[in-house]
């Protein structure tokens, strides 16, 4: 048989697999990576079937960065930011920690493996894997915020590891002298610095671009090619090319919300969950089925049961260390609140009841005072309060700034400083920026008290460390002729799939059993009408500005018109009043009446469409419009659907 032949049987049939391991797994109630990486194993057992490798390289470059870029789309940044504290201890200090305590006990056991090859060992069994935990979390119905500090977790910690792996690698490879903690700390600090520039460029480029592009087929192009070029060019750069792809990611999955083509977004997600849901699966599939022959190599040498040993040492090291870290982490994060809440009420009583007109006259204060500050200045000032990070120095400041305007208040001067109207304009934007951040920062404390994270949250956290495709692919970057390298990589092997085995299986009960806190019943609801009325009243306000506008220019708009319009989004308000009010658990309350009435008459109008388009009486551009229409109230009558459940 042509080689052509057999890859493409070869890819006919995981595709497959995939698919009927899927379908069963959803029905018995199992994670698809858990079932996978169980076929994978049994497949891989039949003597019969051809065992093959892939380049590591090649899932470094060619599978990481699309997974990695599908899963930092769907990241709110808003979460990520509030969690960045906790994302940055599990993602960079647990993954070295575990890394160095790995590697030192490899050393000990084996003492014919260098300690910098142990630690390359650590660096590669250390990050657990995103794609599984997030899975698993999202099926289960964790908290919002355990699914985002695992997503982020999972996103970031990836950059740590290969960063630790490469440096580890270059001592053990090399006969230069082994970097200082210096050099390694410079380079770790450049590999995520240099990424997030890197990542935050291209992230934004592809929005403008993606902004003005008419064609979908480009769009669906530039989309699928981000996550490469992202990767490519932090790696060119001797930067993370991991974090690269998860900033640009995570920048276009939230910018783009608002600037790129709903149909064009809409048509990207489809295509975004077909490309994971057979990458992803089928590298599972493929970590199982690659078992086998690490472990033929190993027993060959007479070391499988040590190898085996060792490798149950290392788990039981990973899952005690991750354990043992969560309460220092939520002590910690409890803490942290209770300051920020301290210094938010001090914030309070200061600032606001401070109006704009406060805000100008005391500005004409600081020029009375010759404050002045340079952009950099500010600008750090400004980065630091994006992320909540006040320094000492920071607060002394601001203490001395705020008794200087207390004194200057008691005694004026004796001519008010005059603001011209450019002065004016720029300090109006600065007390709407200042106005939104103090803003931020309550619902950033309201988000932390209600979404507080209490041992039950760190029992699932620290049991959702499951290991995976990094663990695999990063694993076989150790080079040929190391000491014992077949052994460390059925370790790594081991500790990937028997984590995500039987993490995977024990997590479940465990979370039915603990039952962390969610969100309080049809709180959902609620913010769903409070925000949509919000937006509403912007929309009428912006309407009115449009009307008179209309009737200035002598072409006022018909009346028809404006109250279409204003029914339109009456019509959405209503719907949401009832949803919001509705008792869910009735099961013949208003929206689940609505929703069956309403799929009735589009089952009859999508019928009513086919025949018409069957008999050809209409042409195609009108039928397409009018199915896009029914496709879209379906969607909306889905995701209302879905939500009552989740409720």
């Amino acid at each position: 048989m042509e080689s052509t032949e057999l890859v493409t049987l070869v890819v006919i049939g995981v595709v497959l697999v995939i698919g009927v391991v899927s379908f069963f797994a959803s029905r018995i109630g199992v994670a698809a990576p858990l079932a996978l990486t169980v076929v994978g194993v049994g497949v891989g057992a039949v003597p019969a079937i051809p065992h093959f490798e892939v380049e590591p390289s090649l899932v470094l470059t060619v599978i990481l960065p699309p997974l990695l870029y599908a899963a930092a789309r769907q990241v709110p940044f808003v979460d990520f930011r509030r969690n960045l504290r906790v994302i940055g201890f599990l993602a960079i200090v647990l993954v070295v920690v575990s890394a160095v305590l790995v590697g030192v006990l490899v050393h000990l056991l084996w003492m014919t493996v260098p300690l910098a090859l142990a630690i390359a060992l650590g660096a590669v069994v250390a990050p657990p894997d995103a794609v599984a935990a997030t899975s698993l979390g999202k099926r289960l119905g964790l908290p919002p915020r355990i699914v985002t500090i695992l997503e982020g977790e999972g996103l970031v910690n990836d950059a740590t590891a290969l960063v630790l792996l490469s440096t580890m690698l270059a001592i053990v490879t090399t006969t230069v002298a082994s970097p200082s903690g210096w050099m390694i700390t410079i380079t770790f600090i450049w590999a995520v610095v240099g990424a997030v520039l890197i990542g935050g460029i291209l992230g934004a480029v592809a929005v403008a671009l993606r902004r003005r592009i008419t064609d979908p087929v480009l769009d669906a192009a530039i989309s699928l090619v981000i996550p490469f070029v992202a990767y490519l060019a932090g790696e060119f750069c001797h930067a993370s090319g991991v974090v690269a792809v998860v900033v640009a990611g995570i920048l276009v999955g939230n910018q783009g919300a608002y600037r790129i083509r709903a149909s064009f977004r809409l048509a990207e997600s489809g295509t975004w969950r077909i490309v994971t849901l057979l990458v992803e699966n089928a590298v599972f599939l493929f970590m199982g089925f690659q078992l086998w022959p690490i472990v033929n190599a190993v027993a060959g040498s007479n070391e499988l049961f040590g190898t085996l040993g060792v490798a149950g040492l290392v788990i039981v090291l990973l899952i005690g260390v991750r354990f043992a870290a969560m309460p220092p982490l939520l002590s910690t994060i409890r803490k942290r609140y209770r300051k920020r809440v301290a210094r938010a009420d001090q914030t309070k009583g200061r600032f606001d009841d401070v109006t704009e007109e406060d805000f100008q006259r005391r500005a004409a204060n600081f020029r009375q005072l010759g404050i002045t500050q340079s952009p950099f200045r500010s600008f750090t000032r400004g980065v630091r309060a994006r992320f909540g990070l006040v320094t000492k120095k920071d607060s002394s400041a601001r203490d001395r700034i705020v008794a200087q305007l207390a004194e200057l208040e008691k005694n004026p001067p004796p001519v008010p400083v005059e603001i011209d109207a450019t002065a004016r304009a720029r300090f109006s934007t600065t007390f709407q920026n200042f106005r939104k951040r103090l803003d931020q920062q309550n619902n950033d404390l309201t988000a932390e008290r209600d979404q507080a994270l209490g041992w039950r949250d760190g029992v699932v956290l620290g049991l959702s460390g499951m290991r995976g495709v990094v663990t695999v692919a990063a694993v076989q970057t150790i080079p040929d002729g190391q000491p014992m390298r077949e052994s460390l990589v059925l370790i790594a092997f081991a500790v990937a799939i028997v984590t995500l085995v039987a993490q995977g299986l024990l997590l479940p009960p465990v979370v039915r059993r603990l039952r962390p806190a969610k969100d309080a019943p049809g709180s959902e609801r609620a913010e769903l009408y409070e925000l949509r009325k919000l937006m509403k009243d912007a929309g009428d306000t912006a309407v009115a500005s449009a009307v008179t506008a209309a009737e200035a220019s002598g072409t006022p708009l018909q009346e028809g018109v404006l109250h279409e319009v204003n029914a339109q989004a009456e019509m959405w308000m209503g719907r949401l009043e009832v949803w919001a009010n509705a008792d869910l658990s009735d099961e013949a309350n208003e929206v689940v009446q609505f929703q069956q009435l309403r799929r009735v008459q589009l089952v009859a109008e999508r019928d009513a469409l086919r025949d018409a388009y069957e008999r050809g009486a209409f042409s195609s551009e009108t039928i397409d419009v009018l199915r896009a229409a029914l496709d879209s109230e379906e969607i909306s009558l889905d995701a209302v659907d879905s939500r009552a459940a989740e409720a």
